[in-house]
Protein backbone atom coordinates (compact mmCIF):
# COMPACT_ATOMS: atom_id res chain seq x y z
CA UNK A 1 0.00 0.00 0.00
CA UNK A 2 1.34 3.67 -0.80
CA UNK A 3 2.52 5.82 2.17
CA UNK A 4 0.54 8.81 2.53
CA UNK A 5 2.54 12.26 1.74
CA UNK A 6 3.24 14.66 4.49
CA UNK A 7 1.54 17.49 4.35
CA UNK A 8 3.32 21.01 3.61
CA UNK A 9 3.65 23.52 6.48
CA UNK A 10 0.41 25.95 7.59
CA UNK A 11 0.04 28.17 9.22
CA UNK A 12 -0.80 26.95 13.14
CA UNK A 13 -4.07 29.03 13.49
CA UNK A 14 -4.97 27.43 10.41
CA UNK A 15 -4.92 23.30 11.22
CA UNK A 16 -7.65 23.11 13.42
CA UNK A 17 -10.25 24.88 11.08
CA UNK A 18 -9.24 22.40 8.54
CA UNK A 19 -9.49 19.01 10.83
CA UNK A 20 -12.89 20.65 11.97
CA UNK A 21 -14.09 20.56 8.47
CA UNK A 22 -12.34 17.16 7.46
CA UNK A 23 -14.27 16.17 10.94
CA UNK A 24 -17.66 16.81 9.32
CA UNK A 25 -17.12 14.66 6.36
CA UNK A 26 -15.72 11.47 8.42
CA UNK A 27 -18.81 9.49 9.29
CA UNK A 28 -17.46 5.90 10.39
CA UNK A 29 -15.40 6.77 13.42
CA UNK A 30 -12.04 5.57 11.16
CA UNK A 31 -10.56 8.75 11.32
CA UNK A 32 -11.00 8.80 6.76
CA UNK A 33 -13.39 9.78 4.43
CA UNK A 34 -14.41 8.46 1.59
CA UNK A 35 -12.12 9.51 -1.45
CA UNK A 36 -15.44 10.23 -3.37
CA UNK A 37 -16.26 13.05 -0.77
CA UNK A 38 -12.77 14.18 -1.61
CA UNK A 39 -14.01 17.05 -3.45
CA UNK A 40 -16.45 18.52 -1.63
CA UNK A 41 -14.35 18.30 1.68
CA UNK A 42 -11.44 20.16 -0.15
CA UNK A 43 -14.30 22.43 -1.41
CA UNK A 44 -15.66 22.85 2.78
CA UNK A 45 -11.77 24.29 3.53
CA UNK A 46 -11.56 26.55 1.22
CA UNK A 47 -10.51 25.59 -1.98
CA UNK A 48 -11.95 25.00 -5.03
CA UNK A 49 -9.79 22.80 -7.87
CA UNK A 50 -11.50 21.80 -11.09
CA UNK A 51 -13.72 19.20 -10.91
CA UNK A 52 -11.45 17.06 -13.29
CA UNK A 53 -8.30 17.65 -11.30
CA UNK A 54 -10.28 16.06 -7.89
CA UNK A 55 -11.19 13.58 -10.30
CA UNK A 56 -7.69 12.96 -10.81
CA UNK A 57 -6.72 12.04 -7.93
CA UNK A 58 -9.77 10.16 -6.96
CA UNK A 59 -8.44 8.13 -9.89
CA UNK A 60 -5.09 7.95 -8.40
CA UNK A 61 -6.46 6.60 -5.26
CA UNK A 62 -8.49 4.15 -6.29
CA UNK A 63 -5.67 2.97 -8.77
CA UNK A 64 -3.91 2.53 -5.12
CA UNK A 65 -6.82 0.40 -3.78
CA UNK A 66 -7.92 3.42 -1.73
CA UNK A 67 -11.44 4.14 -0.80
CA UNK A 68 -11.36 5.64 2.52
CA UNK A 69 -8.29 8.69 2.97
CA UNK A 70 -6.69 10.15 6.40
CA UNK A 71 -6.86 13.96 7.35
CA UNK A 72 -2.79 13.90 6.52
CA UNK A 73 -3.53 12.17 2.91
CA UNK A 74 -6.41 15.53 2.27
CA UNK A 75 -4.13 17.76 3.93
CA UNK A 76 -1.68 16.88 1.63
CA UNK A 77 -3.47 17.36 -1.56
CA UNK A 78 -5.12 20.60 -0.49
CA UNK A 79 -1.49 22.30 0.18
CA UNK A 80 -0.49 20.93 -3.08
CA UNK A 81 -2.93 22.17 -4.87
CA UNK A 82 -1.12 25.47 -4.97
CA UNK A 83 -1.78 27.94 -7.97
CA UNK A 84 -4.88 25.26 -8.84
CA UNK A 85 -6.61 25.24 -5.41
CA UNK A 86 -8.64 28.38 -6.18
CA UNK A 87 -8.71 29.60 -2.58
CA UNK A 88 -9.30 33.40 -3.09
CA UNK A 89 -7.85 35.32 -0.59
CA UNK A 90 -10.26 38.16 1.14
CA UNK A 91 -8.02 40.78 0.47
CA UNK A 92 -7.90 39.44 -3.43
CA UNK A 93 -11.86 39.09 -4.12
CA UNK A 94 -12.60 42.15 -5.03
CA UNK A 95 -9.31 42.23 -7.72
CA UNK A 96 -10.83 38.63 -8.81
CA UNK A 97 -14.82 39.98 -9.11
CA UNK A 98 -13.12 43.01 -11.08
CA UNK A 99 -11.52 40.36 -13.36
CA UNK A 100 -14.79 38.86 -14.05
CA UNK A 101 -16.79 41.65 -14.35
CA UNK A 102 -14.49 42.71 -17.08
CA UNK A 103 -14.70 39.86 -19.00
CA UNK A 104 -18.30 39.98 -18.68
CA UNK A 105 -18.02 43.46 -20.10
CA UNK A 106 -17.70 42.23 -23.28
CA UNK A 107 -20.89 40.65 -23.31
CA UNK A 108 -22.57 43.92 -22.29
CA UNK A 109 -22.77 45.79 -25.92
CA UNK A 110 -25.55 48.27 -24.25
CA UNK A 111 -23.05 48.48 -21.15
CA UNK A 112 -25.91 48.33 -18.70
CA UNK A 113 -24.19 46.18 -16.44
CA UNK A 114 -26.81 42.96 -16.88
CA UNK A 115 -26.97 40.57 -18.91
CA UNK A 116 -29.93 37.58 -20.67
CA UNK A 117 -29.79 35.26 -17.69
CA UNK A 118 -29.84 32.11 -20.98
CA UNK A 119 -26.81 33.63 -21.97
CA UNK A 120 -25.04 33.95 -18.74
CA UNK A 121 -26.66 30.36 -18.36
CA UNK A 122 -25.39 28.89 -21.84
CA UNK A 123 -21.92 30.26 -21.01
CA UNK A 124 -21.84 28.75 -17.61
CA UNK A 125 -22.98 25.62 -18.63
CA UNK A 126 -21.44 25.31 -22.03
CA UNK A 127 -17.98 26.12 -21.86
CA UNK A 128 -14.97 25.84 -19.95
CA UNK A 129 -15.41 23.45 -17.03
CA UNK A 130 -19.54 23.82 -17.37
CA UNK A 131 -21.82 23.81 -14.20
CA UNK A 132 -24.57 21.92 -13.88
CA UNK A 133 -27.90 22.50 -14.48
CA UNK A 134 -28.59 22.64 -10.62
CA UNK A 135 -25.59 24.59 -9.46
CA UNK A 136 -26.66 26.98 -12.23
CA UNK A 137 -30.27 27.48 -10.73
CA UNK A 138 -29.13 27.95 -7.64
CA UNK A 139 -26.58 30.66 -8.76
CA UNK A 140 -29.59 32.77 -10.69
CA UNK A 141 -32.36 32.16 -8.03
CA UNK A 142 -33.31 35.53 -7.33
CA UNK A 143 -31.15 37.16 -9.17
CA UNK A 144 -33.16 37.66 -12.57
CA UNK A 145 -35.43 40.13 -12.92
CA UNK A 146 -38.66 41.16 -14.72
CA UNK A 147 -36.89 41.39 -18.07
CA UNK A 148 -34.88 38.18 -17.65
CA UNK A 149 -31.42 40.51 -17.34
CA UNK A 150 -28.99 39.43 -14.64
CA UNK A 151 -26.72 42.30 -13.15
CA UNK A 152 -23.42 40.84 -13.07
CA UNK A 153 -21.68 43.19 -11.17
CA UNK A 154 -23.73 42.22 -7.81
CA UNK A 155 -23.72 38.43 -9.12
CA UNK A 156 -20.06 38.47 -9.11
CA UNK A 157 -19.50 40.47 -6.38
CA UNK A 158 -22.17 37.79 -4.36
CA UNK A 159 -20.33 34.74 -5.49
CA UNK A 160 -16.70 36.31 -4.36
CA UNK A 161 -17.84 37.46 -1.12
Amino acid sequence: MPQEPKPKSSPKGHLPGLQQVFRHYERRGDGKISVLLLGDCLRAMGANPHESLVQRHVRKLQAASLERVSFELVLGIYFGLGENSGIVDPGQAKGKAEEYICSLRFLDEQGTGFLPAERLRRLLTECGEPLSEEEMEGLLKDRVNDQGLVNYVDLMHAILS
